[in-house]
């Protein structure tokens, strides 16, 4: 009984540590973020969120657009660094719901939370341009093709400056084809089973 009390409390402590997120860096860095225990939410990890703004230069960025958005973190990263004005988007109440809570928390105002799916908010999206696009849908979904294909024919991406996608390790979909005629392609990576792209305008 005392082996499966322990084990049980080490099990208890490893989902709190794993529903906690840290900012790396900016005006709230080392703050910490709460997240729900769901099964399909994976945060981008903290080694991925550094080397991505490492290569954004946030002082060119002003505008962010988080597309399945999850637990929030990429925009609130996005906003401890300075980014001023964001539009999340994620279709998971509870998710939504934990997104505004830490934001309130942090007395973070200049953002929008659309509970939406993807699909339907582009739609109805008009013509606007987003210095830095996070895209990091569900794995085993064809939303990451429709999404950069639909950016890309709707010229969502003409004037973007950083843009960033995330999917599972051994997914073979071709994505790079939707965004090389407006973007270099900076990182092209894997770590565990994730796999990342991180790309820069051609006009910067």
């Amino acid at each position: 009984m005392l082996l499966i009390s322990i084990v049980s409390q080490f099990l208890l402590l490893v989902r709190l540590l794993n529903n906690k997120l840290k900012i790396i860096s900016g005006k709230y860095k080392s703050r910490t973020i709460h997240i729900p225990d769901k099964k399909n939410l994976k945060p981008t990890k903290s080694y991925i969120r550094e080397v991505l703004f490492n290569v954004i230069d946030i002082h060119r960025c002003e505008t962010s657009l988080d597309l399945f958005s999850g637990s929030g973190i990429l925009s609130l990263e996005a906003i401890s660094r300075g980014v001023k004005n964001s539009i999340i988007v994620e279709s998971d109440k509870e998710l939504v719901k934990s997104i505004k809570t830490n934001l309130s928390h942090f007395d973070i105002k200049d953002v929008v939370i659309i509970n939406k799916k993807v699909e339907l908010f582009l739609k109805n999206l008009k013509i606007a341009y987003f210095d830095i696009i996070f895209i990091d849908p569900p794995y085993g979904t064809p939303l990451l093709e429709y999404t950069l294909d639909y950016l890309n024919k709707n010229d969502f991406l003409r004037k973007n400056k950083y843009l960033y996608f995330e999917r599972y390790k051994n997914d073979n979909c071709n994505y790079l084809k939707y965004i090389l005629n407006t973007h270099n392609v900076v990182k092209d990576l894997s770590i565990g089973d994730v796999s990342y792209t991180i790309a820069v305008s051609k006009n910067i």
